[in-house]
């Protein structure tokens, strides 16, 4: 990490910079915690903002703000929705950067993200549920990242395997009733699903992945943002068994994370962890197999999170 300053940033005033191998990062701590910019020096946010939202340390419903965030899943409301509104407990354990929430009244859990920067264009982001309650809870984490107007996510398909030497399924793909699998932002490719963000398109979608391969892309604002992360077999994920998933609407879209469902004890915690990748990246195809061959070197370069 080259440094960290706290600042001023569209309207709070406690925000934390972090400056690493030419990428900013920009962290509140008066509400969130979000990771609401990432970006080149002095380069346009690859993660969405909400103009109306920026700023604001109070009010009667949940807002996104923007940027990078845990949730605990399965979604369900209110339970998801639970306001985070308070500053944010923060200190730096050498390099890494510690934030963490206050306990959700509603919930009786704690949220906390952990950042630090390794070598290379790279970011890890450790989340952790903490379960204050008095009694057990089931839930799993889930980090969710929102990306700029624009952009194009890809996630891979499974290894192919020829019939009828593998009868074994390759993988769940999960779809949410307001879905369409006609969707024109969707390409079902060989070696991709790709969404795209159209602000053209008054709907929404989403999918949901049991992702083996374990990590999904976007292409950004000239930049190509990976992100990785766990996946173990013989455990229950949320939603159909996703680890992965991707939502969309105008505007932005969504590029999501999940850890295993568990049941954590009171006073006890689970943990998942994202590897961030960054490059800049001018172009990128959108034809499926074009788009394999360019990415191929990036992919070379991929670390993992330890299991």
């Amino acid at each position: 990490m080259n440094a960290a300053v706290t600042r001023e940033y569209n309207g709070w005033p406690n925000c934390i910079f972090i400056q690493h191998a030419g990428f900013e990062l920009v962290v509140t701590t008066d509400v969130g915690p979000r990771i609401i910019r990432l970006a080149a020096a002095d380069g346009p946010n690859l993660f969405k903002e909400f103009p109306e939202e920026q700023g604001k340390t109070s009010g009667d419903r949940y807002m996104l703000f923007g940027g990078h965030r845990l949730w605990h899943g399965p979604e369900a409301f209110p339970r998801s929705y639970s306001l985070d509104f308070d500053p944010v407990g923060h200190h730096w354990e050498g390099q890494r950067l510690c934030l963490e929430q206050r306990v959700e009244p509603a919930t009786g859990i704690v949220k906390s993200i952990e950042i630090e920067c390794l070598t290379g264009t790279r970011f890890l982001l450790r989340h952790t549920l903490r379960n204050r309650n008095a009694w057990a809870v089931e839930l799993a984490p889930w980090c969710l990242t929102l990306m700029a107007p624009g952009c194009r996510a890809f996630v891979p398909q499974e290894e192919y395997r020829p019939h009828p030497e593998w009868l074994d399924p390759a993988r769940t793909v999960t779809l949410w009733h307001y879905s369409r699998m006609d969707d024109p932002r969707v390409r079902w490719g060989r070696h991709f699903i790709q969404l795209s963000e159209d602000n053209g398109i008054d709907q929404k979608m989403k999918f949901g992945l049991r992702n083996t391969r374990r990590w999904a892309g976007c292409w950004v604002r000239g930049f190509l943002f990976i992100k990785t992360f766990d996946y173990r077999a013989n455990v229950q994920y949320p939603d159909m068994g996703s680890n992965c998933e991707l939502f969309t609407m105008p505007g932005f879209l969504e590029l999501e994370s999940l850890g295993a469902l568990a049941s954590i004890a009171p006073g006890e915690s689970v943990r998942h962890d994202e590897i961030w990748h960054l490059w800049r990246v001018a172009e990128l195809p959108t034809e499926d197999v074009a788009l394999h061959d360019a990415l191929a070197p990036y992919l070379r370069e991929l670390a993992y999170p330890a299991a």
